[in-house]
């Protein structure tokens, strides 16, 4: 081969090989996708200078890496601004939701747990709670756009008082002050954030719900990979009924013990 074809090939291998490198660079760029999270242990924990973990988080990620995508984190946010980045396309996912029919017009879900308990706090002397009749004229602590459970969030208004305010922390501070006699949650393992020292007044019930809810992974319809959510939503059932999901969490229980509240 003469020198000329030799300069030549090289040439044309270079330049092959820049336009492959370009095509992998923009086919990994979308291959990230970014999830919205919010402090809420043990299902998303985000503490500064750390990767976001909890249950939620390795569902999803667990969902998503089987597909071939990597999940990014956005820094802590309010569940309600997340739910504003998600319709407006800022973010591609969140999880931990429950169905919802305006949901369902900005993202598509899918299913990954389900949800068969609620805590109620109260405080020490205070209402006594072992189902849904037992809420009846109460004032109840809800956070802001957050589903609770069907029979709670169709109930009339006339049933009980719900007093919505931003995050936890609002809901155990209006709880101390007495202006509410309920908080309502998902189990939440960070009281001693939020009660002040030497607070023994607030006590935690469990109740098991007469119905369980699915619990979702949503993807926003504005995400660049949206147009695959069918073969996405298969996945997610897939992965649920045969109880992967569920090994996925139970895996993250039983690594992180420093995240549960001990059983008593």
């Amino acid at each position: 081969m003469s020198t000329l074809l030799l300069t030549k090939y090289i040439t044309a291998l270079i330049f092959v090989l820049s336009i492959a490198q370009i095509d992998i660079a923009y086919g990994a760029e979308d291959k990230f996708l970014t999830m919205c999270v919010s402090h809420f242990p043990p299902h998303q924990i985000v503490l500064p200078g750390q990767t976001p973990i909890g249950e939620n988080i390795a569902a999803t990620t667990y969902l998503f890496n089987k597909l071939g995508y990597k999940v990014l984190f956005t820094e802590n946010n309010t569940i309600w601004r997340c739910l504003g980045m998600l319709k407006a396309g800022k973010v591609d996912i969140m999880s931990g939701l429950l169905d919802s029919p305006e949901r369902r017009n900005f993202a598509h879900l899918l299913v990954y747990s389900s949800l068969h308990k609620k805590s109620f706090y109260v405080k020490e002397g205070g209402p006594t709670i072992s189902g849904f009749a037992d809420l009846k004229g109460l004032k109840i602590a809800v956070l802001k756009e957050i589903k609770q459970f069907e029979k709670f969030d169709n109930a009339p208004d006339t049933f009980f008082e719900k007093v919505y305010v931003n995050d936890m922390a609002a809901a155990f501070r209006v709880l101390v002050a007495g202006k509410v006699d309920v908080v309502i949650s998902t189990d939440f393992n960070d009281l001693d954030k939020y009660i002040p020292p030497n607070n023994h007044e607030i006590r935690e019930i469990t109740v098991t719900l007469d119905d369980a809810s699915f619990l979702f992974i949503a993807l926003s319809k504005k995400s660049k990979i949206a147009h695959l959510a069918k073969d996405f939503t298969q996945l997610s059932q897939e992965l649920y009924s045969n109880n992967e999901f569920k090994h996925v969490i139970n895996d993250f229980r039983i690594k992180h013990p420093e995240h549960y509240r001990p059983a008593f």
